[in-house]
C-alpha cells in the first residue's frame, strides 16, 4: 500500500534534477516511497516523460487535488499545467489549449514566471499544430514577454525553437534560420541532448524541399527560402496547397483553409490553367465522387458563386458552357504551390513527421478532413507500414514508426522541474 508521506525536500529536488536531465526512471527511484502530492506530482511528469501517459494522469490529477485542498494553488497551477502538457502530447489539442492558458494565468499570479513562460509555449504549439497561427503568435509573444532576464538558457533555447517553427509556418525563411541557430546556441549551452538534437533537426530541415512548384506544366522541388521569394513576388499568384490559400503580389487574397470544397475546386482549376476544367470534373473534384448526378450540377453553380466571392478579386472564374476556367489579369503568373507528397496520405505523413501519436479525429481537424477520410487513408498507411497504429477505441492513436526525436511532449515536463 502506498504511503502518504511526503518525499523530503532534499529528495524532491534530487527527482526534479533527474527529470530537468531527462531521467525519468532516476526520478521513479527517488519518489517510489512516497505518497504525498509533491511526489505524485514528480511521479506523474516521470510518468509522462516515457510515454505513460494514462498513469501519469492519474498521478497528476491525485495531485492537483490534493493542493488544491490545501490551499497550495502554486502547486496545482503546476500540476494542471503538466496535465495540459500530456493533453497536447496526446494532441488533445482544445483541451491542451485551454489548460494551458488557464495554468499559465494561474502561475504568473503565483509569481512563478518561468513556469507561466513554459505554459504559454505549449498553448503555442497547441495552436500551431491547428493552424490557428494567429494566435499561436499571440500566445508565444506571450509566453516570451513572462521570462525574466535570468531565465534558464534551456528555457530561452525551447522558446528560440518555437518561434523558429512559428517563422517557418509563416514562411519567413531568414528569421526562421535565426531563431533556429540562437535556439541551437542556447541548447549547446544547457547540455540538454533532447534540445540539442531537435534544434538540429530543425536546422537540417530547413535546407530541405518543403514543397513542390507547378507552373506552365513544370514540376521543381522548392526549400523554405525559395517559398519564402515566391510568394513575395509581384505580379503572380499562388495557389498555396500546403495552407489552402491564394497569394496575389505577396498578399493573402483568399483564405479557404476552412472551406475544402472551395479549395479543391481552386486547385483543379489551377492545375489546368489557362485551359479550362469541364463541369463534370470540377464537380468531381468539389464532391470527391466517382459519378455526377443532377443533384450535383446546382450545387456545384452554388459553389463556384462562392468561389468567386471568395477570392477577393484574384482573376475570376467563367463559365464556358459546360466548363470553367479561372482567368486572370494580362501578364500575371499563376503558380501551384504543392506538398511533396500529393493527396490525403501525404498531408498525413507530414503532419505526423514530428514523431508524436494523434488520433484520428485530431488528424481530420488539423487537415480539415472528415475523419472517414482520414481514417480510409491511415488504413492504407498502416498496412504500407508508413505508420504505426497503437491502442484501440478512444485511444487509438497513430505515429511514424522511426520519427525523428521531437521535445514537444518532454518540453513543459521537463519546464515543471526548473526552478522559480
Amino acid at each position: 500500500m502506498e504511503a502518504a508521506v511526503e518525499v523530503p525536500a532534499e529528495l524532491g529536488a534530487m527527482a526534479a534534477r533527474a527529470l530537468a536531465a531527462g531521467d525519468a526512471l532516476g526520478a521513479l527511484r527517488v519518489t517510489g516511497p512516497f505518497g504525498g502530492p509533491h511526489a505524485l506530482a514528480l511521479r506523474g511528469i516521470a510518468l509522462a516523460q516515457m510515454g505513460a501517459y494514462a498513469e501519469a494522469r492519474a498521478a497528476l490529477e491525485r495531485a492537483a487535488l490534493a493542493f488544491a485542498a490545501a490551499g497550495a494553488e502554486r502547486a496545482r497551477a503546476r500540476a494542471s499545467a503538466a496535465l495540459g502538457e500530456i493533453a497536447l502530447a496526446q494532441r488533445e489539442l482544445g483541451e491542451a489549449q485551454r489548460q494551458l492558458v488557464e495554468a499559465g494565468d494561474a502561475l504568473e499570479r503565483a509569481g512563478d514566471l518561468t513556469n507561466a513562460a513554459w505554459a504559454r509555449l505549449g498553448a503555442a504549439r497547441a495552436a500551431l499544430l491547428e493552424g490557428r497561427v494567429a494566435e499561436a503568435e499571440r500566445a508565444l509573444a506571450a509566453a516570451e514577454a513572462t521570462v525574466t532576464g535570468d531565465a534558464p538558457v534551456f528555457t530561452r533555447a525551447a522558446l528560440a525553437l518555437a518561434r523558429a517553427e512559428l517563422h517557418a509556418r509563416l514562411v519567413r525563411a531568414s528569421s526562421a534560420r535565426r531563431a533556429a541557430e540562437q535556439a541551437a546556441a542556447w541548447a549547446r549551452a544547457s547540455g540538454h541532448p533532447q534540445l540539442i538534437a531537435e534544434t538540429e533537426r530543425f536546422l537540417r530541415a530547413h535546407d530541405e524541399p518543403v514543397a513542390r512548384v507547378v507552373r506552365g506544366g513544370r514540376e521543381e522541388l522548392a526549400r523554405l527560402a525559395d517559398v519564402e521569394a515566391l510568394v513575395a513576388a509581384e505580379g503572380r499568384v499562388v495557389v498555396d496547397s500546403l495552407r489552402r490559400r491564394v497569394i496575389d503580389g505577396g498578399a493573402v487574397r483568399a483564405d479557404l483553409a476552412r472551406r475544402p470544397v472551395l479549395f479543391a475546386m481552386l486547385e483543379a482549376l489551377a492545375r489546368a490553367h489557362p485551359a479550362a476544367v469541364a463541369s463534370v470534373d470540377l464537380a468531381r473534384a468539389a464532391f470527391g465522387v466517382r459519378t455526377i448526378n443532377e443533384s450535383h450540377r446546382p450545387r456545384l453553380r452554388v459553389e463556384v458563386g462562392r468561389l468567386r466571392a471568395a477570392l477577393g478579386g484574384a482573376g475570376v472564374v467563367r463559365a464556358l458552357g459546360n466548363a470553367y476556367r479561372w482567368e486572370l489579369g494580362g501578364g500575371v503568373e499563376l503558380v501551384l504551390l504543392a506538398p511533396l507528397d500529393p493527396g490525403n496520405a501525404g498531408a498525413i505523413c507530414a503532419l505526423l513527421a514530428d514523431g508524436a501519436a494523434w488520433s484520428a479525429p485530431a488528424i481530420g481537424a488539423a487537415l480539415c478532413k472528415s475523419t472517414r477520410t482520414v481514417q480510409r487513408a491511415l488504413s492504407a498507411l498502416v498496412l504500407a507500414r508508413a505508420v504505426e497504429v497503437s491502442g484501440s477505441g478512444p485511444s487509438r492513436r497513430y505515429a511514424r514508426p522511426r520519427a525523428a526525436l521531437s521535445i514537444a511532449s518532454q518540453m513543459l515536463l521537463l519546464g515543471l522541474a526548473l526552478p522559480g
